[in-house]
């Protein structure tokens, strides 16, 4: 399984850009550059002070070729069909650690904020569970953005 949320380094590889200068753009960008807006926060403690953050590689993608808003019209919905691969309902645990580039024990802190279930020994996560915890992650809604510029 591709992930498509990578880590700030990551992001920074991929931009060509010190993160202090994608810290910038995670703000809303320039006059003369413009924001990120699928960006989700996925520290422990998502009110803290401290943020673990991941961006979609689709998005950073259209800004090396040029086209930085190209995926500034989506809704959240939207985004969030390319970023869950497919029509799958059902995740295991290890899907999830690689779709949103977290270790285990970050998976199991997030507590009843990410519901799993098991199955057979195994951590199985709805869709739907998952599509809640990233809605209440993303950076957008904390902003009031709702994917429209």
């Amino acid at each position: 399984m591709s992930p498509s949320l990578i880590k700030i380094d990551a992001a920074a590889a991929v931009l060509g850009k010190s993160a202090p200068q994608i810290f910038d753009l995670l703000e809303g960008g320039s006059l003369s550059e413009a924001g990120l807006l699928w960006v989700f926060n996925l520290a422990h403690n998502r009110a803290g002070t401290r943020r673990d953050l991941r961006l979609w590689l689709p998005e950073l993608k259209a800004c090396v070729a040029g086209q930085p808003r190209q995926y500034h019209s989506q809704d959240i919905r939207q985004t969030l069909a390319q970023i869950l691969p497919g029509n799958r309902q059902r995740f295991n645990a290890g899907d999830v650690d690689c779709l949103f580039q977290i270790r285990p024990r970050t998976r199991l802190d997030f507590g009843t904020e990410l519901p799993g279930y098991r199955v057979a020994g195994r951590t199985i996560y709805a869709r739907s569970a998952l599509e809640s915890f990233l809605i209440r992650r993303w950076l957008g809604a904390a902003t009031g953005r709702v994917g429209h510029d």
